[in-house]
């Protein structure tokens, strides 16, 4: 293999700033149910009837039916923990709770709380669970509600304060996969209160992105454990812990834009199996590692590091060079929420098998800067294109499908969602592509140059991205299970990016694509890089899963471009893990070079370039 420098983009949304969500977009208003936000008032019980009135009950396998919890600006006072159960005692997927804003909604745990003081036993204040669908894995669903079926598991613009007198406290233990985040969120605890800020220990957190997230004090800031299935954090401010920052024991992580304060020990990767990808960070305090390390611009103590640390020693390298570029478009589409416009109110139908596709062509014609689509199922039956004037569509859980008597003209290569026309930015978000069962369809093509935000949105049965040639710079952000493909000059850049199923799940034409936080699922070729294409794949991990099926195939496939990774293969079984990393023209990167992880593989660093 040919080392070779070569330059990406960082494309990165800064965190959005909350704002009062609309009454009829089919959310949850916590004040319905009785919770005062006074501060002084115990609001528990209000608060889990909001939680239980926003569930969608058993729905079998589907996983987005249930409603977004908010919580306007307030001191929400709280003696218990906040968790989806049913009536059965069984626990839930889909809680998403929602503040106003992250530090004008506060949950704050009562002083001295019953069940909070022992700190062998921590106790959360925010609980996320998983539903059961399958009893494998030696999880402990019972009283853990821990699994892999943790999906739509939310957190966003609030305060969790875990009071005065607390000491098992914790702030969220949070559980999400596939699709997931914590966003926007503070965590605080006193001198004398606080076991962990962000708990993700139980069977399997991830994926998930942490994004926009400061933990104030706490034993231990973040703790991280199990070996898969993968988490991505950015913008993580931790400060004042009393033991470590972070800990991670065993699992995978993608760092960029971590800052610790005054902690004894900044990151402990615990256990040979823990891998970390970190990048523009700044630590004060010492990195304890028993696992791998790869660092891209790290400052430790002021000191810089770019390189791998295994075994206690750094290998110091030069990382490829990088034009780093932040681009932000959410400042200037925030608009009081009347003057939102209301897909309803122009003919679209929450009947799954009625038509809306005139009401929301209407809704995008109507000049209106923010389209949102209130909780539900809109069938379509034609693309939607989204003119100049739209700035933001927001979802709320909500699912687009197709229906079976589509348009005869409505070809499987056109996006459901198409951006084709040059304009401001434009960002869509908390949608469902849901073309399960119908035959591949193309969710979102993007041929204009916009720049164009993609955040929480999941496909089923589609490539959830076409970025064409003439697309603008595209930022995917907490996104799952589709294909994807790229091509053209502006960057792409995706933090905590799942794709899961056969076939390639990637492909680059030509384009520049970075991710950061990548998880894959299935007997599959990641990525298929080609045509003078620049991709780097910064944290992650690949997942083969299943034994029996062509394990030869290549996870990667590069020819004549650029490609960088850094990743971890998860295996339980020596028959379902790939037998070749790399074909790149003719040469291949077999996984016997790099450290051994149980059957998988760490691969700290892998690098292909052009011929000459």
């Amino acid at each position: 293999m040919r080392f070779a420098v070569a330059a990406l983009f960082l494309c990165v949304i800064s965190p959005a700033l909350a704002e009062t969500l609309p009454n009829d977009a089919g959310i949850v208003n916590v004040r319905d149910f009785g919770a005062r936000g006074d501060g002084q008032t115990d609001d528990t019980k209000a608060l889990l009837a909001a939680i239980g009135a926003a569930s969608a009950g058993d729905t079998g396998r589907t996983f987005w039916h249930d409603r977004f919890v908010y919580l306007p600006d307030g001191t929400y006072l709280v003696s218990d923990t906040l968790m989806k159960r049913d009536s059965n005692g069984r626990f839930g997927l889909g809680l998403i709770m929602v503040g106003q804003s992250q530090h004008g909604t506060v949950i704050r745990l009562a002083d001295h709380a019953s069940g909070f003081g022992d700190t062998a036993h921590p106790r959360a204040v925010i609980f996320t669970s998983s539903k059961l669908l399958d009893t494998g894995g030696n999880k402990n669903y019972r009283d853990l509600g821990e699994g892999n079926d943790a999906y739509m598991n939310f957190v966003k613009d609030l305060t969790v304060d875990v009071g005065v007198g607390n000491p098992g406290a914790v702030g969220i233990d949070f559980l999400a996969n596939n699709i997931g985040a914590i966003r926007n969120v503070t965590l605080r605890a006193g001198k004398d209160s606080g076991a962990i800020g962000l708990s993700l220990m139980r069977k399997w957190p991830g994926p998930a992105l942490i994004k926009g997230m400061r933990v104030e004090g706490f034993d231990i800031g973040i703790a991280v454990a199990q070996t898969e299935y993968g988490l991505t954090f950015d913008h993580i401010v931790l400060e004042g812990q009393r033991t470590e920052a972070l800990r991670n024991d065993q699992n995978v992580l993608a760092i960029h834009d971590l800052t610790t304060r005054h902690a004894a020990r900044a990151i402990v990767n615990a256990g040979a199996k823990g891998f970390i990808a970190i990048a523009d960070s700044t630590l004060s305090g010492d990195i304890v590692n028993h696992g791998v390390v790869t660092a891209r611009d790290l400052t430790t103590d002021g000191r810089r590091i770019s390189g791998i640390l295994r075994d206690g020693n750094w290998t110091e390298s030069h990382p490829p060079k990088r034009a780093l570029r932040f681009f932000d478009d959410a400042d200037t589409t925030r608009q009081a929420a009347k003057r939102w416009a209301n897909v309803l109110h122009f003919g679209a139908t929450r009947d799954p098998d009625g038509d809306s596709t005139n009401g929301l062509r209407r809704a995008f014609a109507s000049g209106a800067a923010v389209v949102y689509l209130p909780h539900g199922v809109y069938a379509i039956r034609d693309a939607i294109d989204v003119p100049p004037t739209v700035r933001r569509i927001v979802g709320f859980n909500t699912a687009i499908k197709v229906l079976r008597h589509r348009q005869p003209g409505f070809s499987r290569d056109e996006g459901m969602l198409r951006v084709l026309t040059d304009g401001a930015s434009l960002s869509i978000e908390g949608l469902i592509f849901d073309n399960s069962n119908m035959g591949q369809q193309v969710a979102i093509e993007i041929g204009g140059a916009r720049q164009v935000a993609i955040r929480d949105v999941v496909g089923e049965g589609v490539t959830l991205l076409d970025r064409k040639t003439g697309g603008g710079r595209t930022s995917l952000e907490d996104v799952c299970c589709g294909l994807f493909k790229v091509a053209g000059p502006q960057p792409v850049f995706a933090e905590q990016l799942d794709t899961e199923g056969g076939g390639v799940r990637i492909q680059n034409r030509g384009g520049t694509l970075l991710i950061l936080g990548l998880k894959t699922e299935g007997i599959n070729t990641v990525l298929d890089n080609r045509d003078n294409a620049r991709t780097e794949i910064f944290g992650g991990l690949i997942y083969m899963v299943r034994p029996n099926g062509d394990i030869s195939i290549p996870a990667f496939r590069n020819d004549n471009s650029w490609f960088a990774a850094s990743f971890a293969e998860e295996s339980l079984r020596p028959n379902s893990r790939y037998q070749t990393y790399l074909v790149d023209g003719d040469k291949t990167v077999r996984p016997e070079q790099f450290p051994e992880r149980g059957f998988g593989r760490t691969v700290p660093m892998l690098i292909a370039a052009p011929r000459q």
